[in-house]
């Protein structure tokens, strides 16, 4: 019966509304990388917005996905390509089709027994949000400050948290940093509200994708030469994702995968990607009080390390090293309005919430805590993927620019949790 329901929901809100392409590469010129869309370097602020007269970063409470890597499952490479492996057997590729089995083959290699660990780009990524943030934040990061590092137990975490530290040692020798990678750091993995509708998230979110998937047809008959006995949709996507992770490693010999699809399959293929993104991962109307609320133990944290460095000073920065599930539902619930639009328009969510853009790759939410001599009053700056952010004025109002008092932060984020 909740399985008729979900579809029922679905089907009823399935419009035939669309973006077309070119708004969809206006959003980012980058979409086809999706979920692995690589660090976006060239949106960093070059100029940060001066803190009110008096004020001064004395910490800085940060989380971050880990950088770019290579597909969590083999199936994204071995599937494709046994596939095309089947078809080249049967004589039944084409010219493009023997192309692309060649390419699939090559990425099938390159990722053999490194399925979802960290790729060098993904090291770097993480080097240089290191680097570029010891140089914003001079007064933080000082002779002899205290870091204290946490990453979950997944080694593309522990990796990430590893190249920062490195990049943090060069440029302050002297820094005293903790590391720790722990299941007691489960507050960083929000699973619990996730897990409590999962099987009706995942239907929802299947159907969803399913129900706005562009026709395979075109994509099949450019590939082979005769119809396949396989499922068409699933290839179709799985192909599309074999093409949005190159960004993210370096495949000798295989630039992109960009000559297997038309602009508009591509775009359409990003939407319906994005839509079950949204529906499985985001603040959906439907399920997303009870995804966001898998992360309030992760709020708990922040509140807590933060009130510590306020009261004692004996910490200038707490970073964390985790996944996209806990940027996704942090970002909603501190108010950046890219990540916390709240709706069931599946098919209008694109124009609002963009999982490339809410969590690529390296993704990071940086609050930085400033303090007067003059005032007892503190402020905070919150900064998503390195870029100064006005909140959602449900949360709280800025007193200027950019800088809002962490009293009304808390305040807010205390209210959510309890």
């Amino acid at each position: 019966m909740r399985t008729l329901l979900i579809l029922l929901f679905t089907a009823f809100c399935l419009t035939t509304t669309a973006q077309t392409t070119a708004e969809i590469k206006a959003f980012d010129d980058n979409y086809k990388y999706e979920l692995y869309r690589p660090y976006p370097v060239e949106y960093i602020d070059s100029h940060l917005t001066a803190a009110p007269k008096g004020y001064k970063p004395f910490y800085i409470s940060h989380l971050s996905r880990h950088g770019s890597r290579w597909h969590s499952s083999s199936k994204s490479y071995t599937y494709p390509v046994s596939v095309l492996a089947a078809a080249d057997k049967a004589g039944e590729l084409t010219e493009l089709g023997k192309r692309y089995y060649a390419d699939a083959q090559k990425m099938a290699t390159d990722a053999e027994n490194r399925s979802g660990e960290l790729s060098p780009i993904g090291f770097e990524q993480h080097r240089t949000i290191a680097e570029r943030m010891v140089k914003n934040f001079p007064e933080i990061f000082h002779k002899g400050c205290y870091i204290d590092c946490r990453s979950t137990t997944v080694p593309r975490c522990i990796l990430s948290m590893a190249s920062a530290v490195r990049q943090i040692t060069k440029m302050v020798p002297t820094a005293v940093i903790r590391m720790e990678s722990s299941d007691d750091n489960r507050y960083m993995k929000p699973y619990k509200g996730l897990n409590s509708v999962k099987n009706e998230l995942e239907l929802l979110s299947d159907s969803l994708q399913s129900a706005y998937l562009p026709d395979y047809r075109p994509f099949m008959e450019r590939i082979f030469t005769k119809e396949q006995r396989v499922d068409c949709e699933r290839f179709f996507y799985y192909s599309f994702m074999l093409s949005a992770i190159l960004g993210s490693t370096d495949v000798e010999g295989v630039d992109n995968l960009d000559y297997l699809f038309t602009e508009d399959e591509r775009a359409q293929l990003w939407r319906a990607s994005n839509i079950r993104r949204y529906a499985l991962t985001g603040p959906s109307k439907p399920y997303g009080d009870v995804i966001v609320s898998g992360i309030y133990p992760f709020v708990e944290n922040v509140i807590t390390t933060a009130d510590r460095a306020i009261e004692q000073g004996d910490e200038q920065a707490t970073l964390r090293f985790a996944h996209d599930v806990t940027v996704i539902p942090f970002a909603a619930i501190l108010g950046i309005k890219c990540a916390n639009t709240v709706s069931d328009d599946w098919a209008n969510i694109g124009y609002k919430w963009r999982i490339n853009e809410v969590t690529p790759m390296g993704a990071n939410i940086q609050m930085i805590f400033y303090r007067s001599k003059r005032s007892d009053e503190i402020l905070v700056k919150i900064m998503h993927n390195e870029r100064e952010q006005i909140l959602d004025s449900s949360v709280a109002t800025p007193i200027e620019s950019v800088y809002y008092r962490w009293e009304d932060i808390r305040e807010y984020l205390q209210s959510k949790i309890r």
